[in-house]
């Protein structure tokens, strides 16, 4: 390999649910200029390296003490002269050179997100969205052989996606998410026809029956034998040949068309349920005539793209009932997907009761995200039919993987709400006073506890007069809000400098 150096890297032990790290000395290059002079590569390898760099960062975040790499990029992976992919030992002392060009201005721009400046910080986030930003860097700068296919493309484009933009709701929240994605090369095999298992077989079967009438017969007997039955032979093979070729052609193009489905298929569920592009996703559907069901979501596609539904509830309420009843075997999970995403824009209680129905169906063998997104469903639904007991468990569950500050105040004074209508008021305040010790910057979970003390004769007002001084001292620009300005009318609020009352 050009320029050749040699590098300390990470040799990672996988060892049960475990990994261990230990240190290696090999000769290599770094990925970036590795790339630089030999960016032709079979697409076998360019896969090979992108299932190694995702592996291998997924064993790290294992390692005890669950660390992070924090250098992720394409100078930290080395190309040994065999092919294999190292992580460099970003510790070792004869590793300086490289770290310091790592985190020159130029490098930092191109692998870190725009908020993080510089290499400090240290993150399972930050080291997917360095992957994501190397796999995309990897894609750009090789000339992979043969090329991606479309299916393909896509899958990648939203690996990237994922990976990069931290604050969606699918973004990846570990490698392991990452991994499951990522595409798997499957080399093309090379097909014993039919014509050619006869050929081998009548080969074989002349060969015995040669060395039989040789022994009995000698040399001369036996090339009478083979003039003949090669004249018969190439009938017969003739023969076949024709009949085979075109049974070869059927199974061929039936092969096609079923890989020609899948595609199509895989492409519709991707832009419906990750890109929300129902036009891509529907053209994808339409083409894909080999089952109802595909011909169903297309219809389906429609109506997604529609900004009101009025008047057609019914018949997409007919069209979804329709779809359940010619779902395939394969691919199920996806299909009832699209169908809840379906329901979603009914309001009726047979949409929430199919909602439950086809989430529960959908959640065994889900991943993370995936069940998150439909607990969410699930919540919603269970609050509309009236089963207060599992909203109340399903947004609890929210709670305890969503980290964004407003989805949060959102879930909290959904479940003040919830426990309030279950009759459970001692529960409802104390999630509510969970919820304002948390977001110190939350105005309306404040304003929420104030009401509920307030509207509960069995608070002294004295208790409703201290929380609301300890809000106000909090967060003073409380008093202009309109629900504050409410509250002291319904509930006779009076305020004389700090002192406070409030009336029955």
């Amino acid at each position: 390999m050009k320029d050749a150096e040699g590098y300390d890297v990470l040799r990672l032990i996988e060892h049960n649910r475990g990994c261990y790290v230990s240190a290696d000395y090999v000769e290599g290059t770094p990925l970036i200029r590795c790339l630089k002079y030999h960016p032709a590569l079979s697409k076998e390898q360019l896969f090979l390296w992108i299932h190694e760099m995702a592996r291998q960062l997924e064993c790290i975040h294992k390692c005890r003490g669950n660390p992070c790499y924090r250098y992720v990029n394409p100078y930290s992976m080395i190309i040994t002269k065999d092919k294999e992919l190292y992580f460099l030992d970003v510790s070792a002392k004869a590793n300086e050179n490289i770290l310091s060009v790592m985190q020159r201005r130029n490098v930092r721009e191109h692998f870190l997100p725009p908020e993080e400046a510089y290499y400090q910080t240290e993150s399972v986030l930050l080291d997917i969205y360095g992957l994501g930003k190397t796999i995309q860097y990897l894609l750009s700068e090789s000339k992979p052989t043969p090329a991606f296919t479309k299916l393909e493309e896509v899958r990648f484009q939203n690996i990237i996606s994922r990976s990069l933009n931290r604050h969606l709701k699918r973004a990846y929240t570990n490698v392991s998410e990452l991994r499951k994605q990522i595409p798997i090369y499957h080399m093309p095999k090379k097909q014993i026809t039919r014509t050619s298992v006869l050929f081998l077989a009548a080969l074989f079967i002349t060969a015995a029956a040669g060395i039989t009438l040789y022994i009995n017969d000698g040399p001369e007997r036996l090339e009478e034998v083979r003039s003949e039955e090669g004249k018969a032979g190439e009938k017969e093979l003739s023969d076949i040949d024709e009949k085979d070729t075109a049974g070869e052609g059927r199974t061929a193009a039936k092969e096609e068309l079923e890989n020609t489905s899948l595609m199509k298929k895989e492409l519709g569920f991707l832009y419906f349920l990750e890109k929300k592009d129902y036009e891509k996703s529907g053209k994808y559907f339409r083409d894909d005539t080999s089952d109802r069901a595909s011909q169903g979501l297309a219809g389906m596609t429609e109506y997604m793209r529609l900004e009101d539904i009025s008047g057609k509830e019914d018949e997409i309420c007919t069209l979804l009932e329709e779809l359940e009843r010619n779902v395939p075997d394969m691919m199920q999970e996806s299909y009832y997907r699209c169908m809840i995403e379906g329901y979603r824009l009914l309001d009726r209680e047979e949409a929430y009761d199919a909602v439950l129905r086809l989430g529960e169906k959908c959640m065994d063998g889900a991943d993370e995200n995936i069940r998150q997104e439909l607990t969410g469903y699930m919540a919603f639904a269970y609050e509309k039919t009236g089963e207060l007991g599992k909203a109340i468990e399903s947004y609890t569950e929210m709670l305890s993987w969503e980290s964004t500050g407003s989805f949060r105040e959102e879930v909290y004074k959904k479940l003040v709400h919830l426990r309030q209508e279950n009759g459970e008021p001692e529960q409802a305040a104390s999630i509510c006073r969970q919820g304002v010790e948390e977001l110190e910057d939350s105005a309306e979970l404040r304003l929420l506890h104030i009401r509920m003390q307030c509207a509960d004769d069995e608070v002294e007002r004295e208790i409703c007069a201290q929380t609301i001084g300890k809000y106000i001292e909090e967060m003073p620009e409380i008093i202009e809000e309109q629900e504050f300005q409410k509250l002291t009318k319904e509930y006779g609020i009076t305020m004389e400098g700090e002192k406070i009352w409030v009336g029955r």
